[in-house]
């Protein structure tokens, strides 16, 4: 007996757009400051845990921005694949992931350097980089895994 076999097509959606970029014309994000500036207004008052991921093209300009979870108020649990699926479909040169403590600490839990480990490891694999992975917290305040754990560059 034969089975009958789907034929898809994978693709993304356009839900929106936000500019990004500076007076000068630079349209890449070359430090943590510059990424967290820019996820902020991703996270504007929520009250529950999101991962969004932003992929980045060979130059470091930001290509797409997905909401790839969305949790409670101090746990949010996501898949390797959902991080890296737009990042593939994009054809994404690196990535770096964002997400938001609604209580305003910037502390990383143990739980937040596990995910910042899979993520690198996974982003090897694949290779599409994981250029650093930010904590939104509250009144400007990021921590940057980059600057503070680990060994990856935004270039």
């Amino acid at each position: 007996m034969k089975k009958r076999v789907i034929c898809v097509r994978t693709c993304i959606v356009r839900e929106g757009s936000v500019l990004y970029g500076s007076k000068d014309g630079k349209r890449t994000i070359t430090s943590p400051e510059e990424a967290a500036e820019f996820a902020a207004s991703f996270f504007k008052d929520s009250d529950k845990e999101m991962i969004y991921v932003c992929t980045l093209n060979g130059h470091g300009e930001p290509v797409a921005m997905e909401m790839v979870a969305k949790g409670g108020v101090n746990y949010c649990h996501v898949d390797m694949a959902q991080i890296y699926k737009t990042a593939i479909i994009s054809n994404a040169a690196g990535i770096i992931c964002f997400h938001n403590h609604p209580s305003g600490s910037i502390e990383p839990s143990k739980e937040d350097r596990l995910l910042t480990e899979k993520m690198k490891t996974a982003g090897r694999y694949l290779d599409i980089p994981l250029r650093d992975h930010i904590i939104i917290g509250g009144d400007g305040a990021f921590y940057s895994f980059n600057e503070n754990e680990t060994e990856y560059s935004y270039e």
